[in-house]
């Protein structure tokens, strides 16, 4: 069920990303009517590589950005391809080894006498030295004021990063006075935040979370995402290419 789900995921994202490439590609004339255009002039670009070792006289070569983009979209997916199945190769060949190694009688017999000898030392140290446990008051309590440091470490990262985009230069002229507006809504964000904390964080409720069931992380969604990202890139890339300058 699992894999189905992955699999409808990876064509929903496919069926989009060919959709919205075709869409692009037909849009214009379907906006058009059918109406006849003058074509913009356009000048093909080129790009200069410069080599490392001189090659037959020659210390760069020229090429048509289409041809380097080319070049690019099939090394770029080789090289990962590659890597991957390099990687692959690798870790059956380590996991054949350790399934070897792991089954045969010497292995068993010295992990033993291993597992045996540590016993042994525990035994004994815990037979010479008293052992302190910190009571489970201390716990609940940690365990609030860290999550509630890591709280507010992240909603002032998030603040920070809005308030710098919506104040570039992070100060108002107000009354004619300069003021400090970024300073000032993170500093309100996470008083806010430290009292709704205040209010609602407990230790029952972290409890609580932690002995749920605990999410799964979405791996088909952040490859969809990175996929996205990456097909967006290349196409930026793509277009500055061809809307450069001579």
């Amino acid at each position: 069920m699992r894999n189905k789900r992955s699999w409808i995921t990876w064509g929903i994202i496919f069926v989009i990303l060919v959709g919205s490439g075709i869409l692009t590609i037909l849009l214009p004339s379907l906006l058009g009517g059918g109406q006849s255009s003058t074509p913009l002039p356009s000048e093909p670009t080129t790009v200069t590589i410069p080599l490392p070792v001189p090659i037959g006289g020659r210390s760069e070569i020229t090429l048509p950005s289409w041809q380097l983009m080319l070049g690019l979209a099939i090394l770029v997916p080789g090289l990962v391809i590659g890597a991957g199945l390099t990687l692959g190769i690798v870790y059956i060949i380590l996991s054949r080894l350790v399934a070897g190694t792991t089954a045969s009688a010497d292995y068993k017999q010295n992990a033993a006498a291993l597992e045996k000898r540590q016993n042994d030392r525990i035994a004994q140290m815990r037979e010479t030295r008293p052992t302190s446990m910190a009571p489970e008051s201390t716990w609940r309590r940690w365990s609030v004021i860290t999550t509630a440091l890591i709280v507010l470490m992240f909603v002032a990262f998030l603040t920070l990063l809005f308030t710098s985009t919506l104040f570039p230069s992070g100060q108002i002229v107000r009354q004619e006075n300069i003021v400090n507006i970024v300073s000032l809504i993170v500093g309100v964000v996470l008083l806010l935040a430290l009292v709704f904390m205040a209010l609602w964080l407990r230790h029952d409720r972290i409890a609580s979370f932690n002995r749920g069931d605990t999410l799964s992380i979405p791996w088909d969604f952040i490859a969809v995402v990175i996929t996205g990202l990456l097909v967006v890139g290349l196409g930026i890339g793509v277009i500055a290419i061809l809307n450069a300058p001579q």
